[in-house]
This record gives C-alpha cells, structure tokens and sequence, in this order.
C-alpha cells in the first residue's frame, strides 16, 4: 500500500468549502466569522471570483417584505411547493432575507433598487432588488481580508471517509494533474446543481459534488424535480425572455393562454400562480406538435419584454436601466447577450421558432436545518440542496422562475452551512486520511489518461444529453418512457469504463460525464417511483395530485452497487397548511409600478 504522501499534495484545513462561487464564498464567510481561529479553505475548479453560475445571469435578489413573511410561507406552500414544502425551513427562509441583504451590504456589496424595488407580483409579497454581476470579487476580497484561502482550478472528485465521518476529499490540478488530497474536520459542498450542459447560460452547473457526496453514502431528496425548462430561440440558441407571452402554433393560435390553468378565474395570477412557468408550456408545445400544429413560434409582434420597465432595469439588453437599477457590468452583459441573440436571427419574419430548453436546475442532496448532510462532517449549500433540503417543496430549485430565488437561496442555505460547520470542526477530532481508499480512487479518477483508445467525453455528452433534453421523457412523464430513458442512461453508464482524456481539462471532463449519468439515473429512478402529478412533476399515467398516497418525500442512496429508493411521509400534521383547508381568497397587493406583466419573467 502506497503511502499518503507518495499519492500527492497533502494539505489540511479545518472547514474545506467546495467551489467557491455565491454560495461557497458565503460559506466561507460565515465559517470565518464564526470562529476566527479555523483555518477555512475553499478550492474550485474556476478562478476566484468568477465560480458558480450567479454572475452570469440576471444578478437579481428577491426578498420578503417585513410582515409579509407569513403569507409568503402559505401562498408558495399551497400554490407552488404544492405541499412537499418542508414548511418549517420555508419559514425560516421568509424571515431570513432582509437580513441576508444585510450581510451581503456588508460584505461589500452594493444593492440596488432597495428603495424602491419591484414588486414581483400582484398578490405575493415577494420583492426584487439587483446587484451588480462583479459582486463576487467584491465578496471574495472580503473573505480573504477574514484570512480565507482559495485555490483555483482544481477538481475535487470523491470525499474521503473515515469511520461513516467525512475526513477530506481527493482531486487534481486542472493545470499539472498535480494529486491533491484535503485533510479536514468539516467539509462544505457548494459546487452546484446538475444542468447536462444543454443551455448554456448554466452549463457550469456540472453536478461533481452530487455525485461525489452519493457515492461516500450520501442521501438524496426529490431527485424527480430536477426538470426546469425554459424557451429557447432556434436561430440563436438563447433564452427567449418573454416569449412565453408570445407563444403561438404553425396556425397562429396562442398557446400562451392555453398554458395558463387559473387565467380566467384569477386573471391577475398567469402562469401557475404567476411566478412560476411550470411545465405547462412545454408540455403544450410537445402535445401541439405532436398533433400536427407545430413548428411552434415566439410571435416577436407580441413580445415587449426587452423594452417593458422590467425588461430594462433587471434584464437590460437593450438602452439603459433607469438611475436607481443602473448596473455597469450587468448592462455590458446583457447588452453582448442582446447582440449575440441578433446576429444569430436569419431572417426578418417576426414569427421565430421555439422549442423547450432542459435547465435541469437538479440539486438533490439532502441536507438538515443545519445544512448538514446525512454523513457526519459533510454540509452543503446552495443549488447542490436546493431540492434535497425541501423547503421550496413541488418545483426544481432555486425554485422555478421565482425571479431571484437563486441567489437568495443559496446566501440563505450558506449562512448557515458555514457556521454549522465551523461549530462542528471545532468540536471535532483529527480524523485520519485512509491511504487505501485514497489510492484507489485516485487509481479510477486517473485511468482514462492511461487509454490508447476509446469514446470521446464530447460523444458521451451528447448521447446523454439526447435522453435528457427530449419533452416526453423529462417533462410529459410515463412509466413505460421512463423506463426507456432509464435504460438508455444505464447502458451509457456502462460504457464509462471506454472513456478517453487527452489531459487534465478532458480528465475533469470523464469526470462530469461520470456525474451526468449518476444524476440522470437518480432522476428516472425517482420520478418512477412519484405515481401521481405534483407540482412541475407531470405524469401521463398519473394525471392527478395524489393526497391520500403521495404527500411523501422520495429519498434515494447508495446500497452496494444498487440505488435504494425509499420514501417519507410529510409531517402535515407538525405544519400550518394542509390540502383541504379552508383558504381565504388572496386580494391583490396594491400597484406594480414597472412590475413585469405576469410576474417571474
């Protein structure tokens, strides 16, 4: 057996953070402040500053008003988390965000629009500010001034276990293949969700630390919501913000209204409440299409977005915001995504082909109210919990378009993963770093270099992404479909072992298809097991929410070789709301001065 030395570079820590975008860097944070005297360090396979997916996208905040937290905690829990909401962990995210505002103005952060910020929607009180897309510098500079350490362009791969307790993890240099090997009391994962890499503003959620955390024994939650779709333009391959509004068939009918169920009832609410899309238009322009009525177009006549006051001070792509919601580098990236969207358009017809777009948004590790996970010494924040910890319930985290969540979420999730884990590593002992299983790992991650031939981490993706993306297995749910999608992912998982890398970057690559097929499987296993509709979760077999049976949470790990899937009741009878209360009818808030037309765009 080698020694531990002889297997890499050997460094300890007493909390290692796991990827340090918005949410590691705020657990790197807190840890710190928590008690000064632990050594914190957080390693990433980007550059400091520029991780994660939370500067490359809108840079928006949402908040609960003070006093409204309640009737947040009651609207998400009967309209959008569709009573899968762990209600308890909901409340506490409502009466946490003024305060998270707080702490990121601290940390350096300049916050826009506080004085005046939008109101998302007509009757949920759920406001939005913004902040600028460099703020992570800003938040990095801070952690480092707290004495935080940071390593670039790194690939953590596996967790190192001693004892059922997490010890470190192993990985390599993206830069020399260099062996690292951490030694730590406490471990925090912040690297992301899933996405499959199919659209590419969130292509960097890559799902290592998912895959990492289930195979150390790891448990999973709600794995079967991790199916976000949005429309994506087809001459350009980018998002099309406000198409949904513009939807229409080959025959020019709409689809947008279709898509709406409560619009004539309540037709403040729009699209599944208002704030959130939901996999109705998916689903409609699949069954359109297969009707016959497809191709399905954004009618661009119909769709004022781009130039609404919601448009231009939180998604400015074109013209400038107004004073109050004027952000630099926000501006000079919507502007370049704006530009690269008309240069990609072919021609002048109005009528622009759309077709859904897999998100993934899948972040099913299961953490506590303390952001621990179910190994001693493991925790976790941001999009890697989002589903695992529950408290956005039925929809894909941060949750579904509830504009400016994600963020919000993952500060929420790492303010307290980061002291929970500072609290744990001062209390912990020194574990010990097993140079067998270090060995063995480092000996799996490393053998694709070692191959003369073989498959492309470049066609293994795309063959992944093929079972992915498709409406009828990840959207419009059946078992014998599912089924199918299973199989396909299972006899990809199979073909791992022929995967081939170049170097370090297409080693890093094995190991993100690696990841790909673990969330795949966990995905088509969980969602097997749901006979029932719920939330984004639509089953053609299954066409009804299912109270009596399937007021339950799915779980999944790692039995030996096979994934255990097993289920938990929701304690309803410990919560406030419950299906078949009696429920006042909401009356609007007041003016949306500037807010978007139906909220969540």
């Amino acid at each position: 057996m080698a020694e531990l030395k002889s297997l890499g570079k050997v460094i300890e820590t007493d909390v290692l953070v796991v990827g340090h975008g918005c949410a590691g860097l705020a657990a790197a944070i807190t840890a710190k402040e928590t008690d000064k005297s632990l050594r914190v360090l957080a390693v990433d396979k980007g550059s400091l500053g520029y991780g994660g997916k939370a500067n490359k996208g809108g840079g928006h905040c949402a908040f609960i008003p003070e006093g409204a937290e309640e009737t947040y905690v009651e609207y998400h829990t009967r309209n959008l988390g569709d009573y899968l909401n762990d209600q308890d962990l909901l409340r506490l995210y409502a009466n946490s965000t003024r305060d998270i505002l707080a702490d990121i103005a601290r940390w350096g952060t300049k916050i826009y629009g506080q004085d005046q910020p939008f109101n998302a929607h007509p009757m949920i009180p759920w406001k939005v500010v913004t902040v600028d897309l460099d703020f992570m510098l800003g938040h990095a500079k801070y952690a480092q001034s707290l004495g935080v350490k940071f390593m670039d362009k790194v690939s953590v791969v596996d967790l190192l276990t001693d004892g059922g307790k997490v010890v470190g993890a192993i990985g390599f240099s993206l830069l020399d293949g260099t062996t690292y090997i951490f030694k730590a009391k406490a471990v925090v994962l912040a690297n992301g969700c899933q996405n499959w890499r199919i659209m590419r503003m969130w292509a960097s959620g890559r799902g290592d630390g998912i895959a990492a955390a289930y195979r150390a024994g790891a448990k999973m939650r709600s794995a079967e919501f991790g199916s976000f779709i949005a429309m994506v333009n087809l001459e350009t391959g980018q998002v099309g913000y406000g198409s949904e509004d513009a939807l229409v068939n080959a025959k020019g009918v709409s689809l947008s209204e279709a898509a709406r169920p409560f619009a004539q009832e309540n037709p403040n609410l729009g699209v599944l409440g208002g704030v959130d899309l939901g996999g109705n238009h998916a689903l409609f322009m699949y069954q359109e299409v297969l009707q016959g009525n497809g191709p399905i177009y954004e009618d661009k006549r119909q769709n004022g977005f781009v130039f609404s006051p919601v448009g231009r001070n939180l998604a400015p792509e074109v013209g400038r915001a107004d004073p109050p919601w004027y952000r630099p580098f926000a501006e000079k990236f919507w502007h370049t995504l704006y530009a690269k969207k008309q240069k990609g358009y072919r021609s002048d017809n109005p009528l622009k082909e759309t077709v859904p777009g897999l998100i993934g948004e899948f972040s099913p590790l299961w953490v506590s109210h303390e952001m621990a996970c179910s190994i001693p010494g493991l925790f976790a924040a941001g999009d890697i919990a989002g589903n695992g910890g529950s408290f956005f319930g039925a929809v894909p985290s941060p949750p579904g378009r509830n504009r400016g969540t994600g963020m919000m979420a993952a500060w929420f999730m790492a303010r307290i993963a980061g002291p929970s884990a500072a609290r744990y590593a001062a209390g912990a002992s020194e574990g010990t770093i097993d140079a067998a299983q270090a060995e063995a790992l480092k000996k799996e991650t490393f053998a694709p270099l070692d191959r003369a031939s073989g498959m492309t981490t470049q066609d293994m993706v795309w063959r992944i992404q093929s079972v992915m993306q498709p409406i009828k297995y990840t959207a419009w749910k059946s078992e014998e479909r599912m089924k199918e999608a299973l199989g396909k992912i299972l006899d990809l998982k199979a073909m791992l072992p022929t995967l081939v890398a170049a170097d370090w970057h297409y080693l890093s690559a094995v190991n993100e298809c690696r990841s790909m097929l673990l969330a795949s499987e966990m995905f088509f296993r969980a969602c097997l097991e749901r006979k029932e509709s719920r939330g984004w979760f639509l089953r053609e077999d299954f066409k009804k929410r299912d109270d009596a049976n399937w007021l339950k949470w799915i779980f999944l790990e790692k039995n030996g070789d096979d994934m255990a899937v097993s289920t938990q009741d929701v304690p309803m009878e410990s919560y406030e709301y419950r299906p078949g209360d009696k429920v006042a009818p909401m009356v609007p808030l007041g003016p949306r001065p500037g807010g978007p037309p139906h909220g969540g765009h």
